[in-house]
């Protein structure tokens, strides 16, 4: 009760909000201010930071025990995703495809689900060493 959100915490959060931030303003420079669309960007691209973000917190929580061992480590699954999908959405909507130039709004969510995902477990399992070394130390 009374705790306050660390730097890390709002580093996640700030990932999870900015990288659909960052989309849906690409999507109006690609298909115009259309508020369903900016919805649609939006939403398909808050679940794949939900889930990076839901890998983060849990893994931050986890660092709290070890003294904040690992704590840039459990960030991994929500910046990593986060990262790729600005520079994607901004690389699109700078150089947009000639044919099909949606294809990113479609396609991205998913590739960046999947690299939330990854790179969870990859983040946990290498949590998990560097914590046991630190043990061992």
């Amino acid at each position: 009760m009374g705790e306050t959100m660390s730097g890390y915490g709002k580093i996640n959060l700030l990932g999870m909000l900015l990288m659909p931030a960052i989309a849906t303003l690409t999507g109006i420079v690609m298909f115009g201010p259309r508020v369903d669309t900016m919805v649609a960007v939006f939403g398909m691209n808050a679940i794949p930071m939900l889930f990076g973000g839901l890998f983060s917190g849990l893994l931050l929580r986890g660092c709290r025990k070890y003294g904040g061992v690992g704590r840039a480590i459990a960030l991994w699954p929500t910046l990593l995703p986060a990262i790729i999908g600005i520079v994607w959405y901004l690389s699109d909507a700078l150089f947009p495809a000639e044919q099909d130039p949606g294809r990113v709004y479609i396609a991205g969510p998913q590739y960046l689900l999947a690299t939330a995902i990854v790179t969870g477990l990859v983040a946990w399992i290498v949590c998990a060493i560097v914590r046991s070394q630190r043990a061992a130390a």
